[in-house]
């Protein structure tokens, strides 16, 4: 069945992420539809797999360095925190994770390139 612009691929990523291949054979497409945030799975999995812990920098180094622009200049409507955020909070913070986020957009606390301290 299509998923008539229900994002349940979303809500198996929230909820019952070790489904998503099971389920995801049956709605493909909701891959490209976006949740009420406006977000599309790629960005939603980025969201989650930082909250849960689950990928370091040296175990999981491609995950960060794969992370598309959108993805770690976004704040996570869940939580309000940016990408480097959610890799610092916890006990399985990343402060590998957290310097390469920052270095990919140092805006994000008010550092300009060129500016020294």
């Amino acid at each position: 069945p299509l998923s008539d612009n229900h994002p349940v691929l979303h809500h198996v990523i929230r909820h019952a992420p070790d489904l998503e291949d099971d389920i995801g054979q049956y709605y493909p497409d909701a891959v490209f539809l976006r949740d009420t945030n406006g977000h599309k799975l790629l960005q939603l999995k980025f969201y989650t797999n930082l909250k849960r812990g689950k990928k370091t920098f040296k175990k999981n180094s491609s995950f960060f360095i794969g992370a598309t622009d959108n993805q770690v200049n976004t704040i996570d409507p869940e939580t309000g925190l940016c990408p480097f955020m959610l890799a610092a909070v916890g006990n399985k913070s990343d402060l590998t994770a957290v310097y390469y986020l920052l270095s990919r957009n140092p805006k994000l606390v008010g550092v300009q390139d060129n500016e020294v301290f």
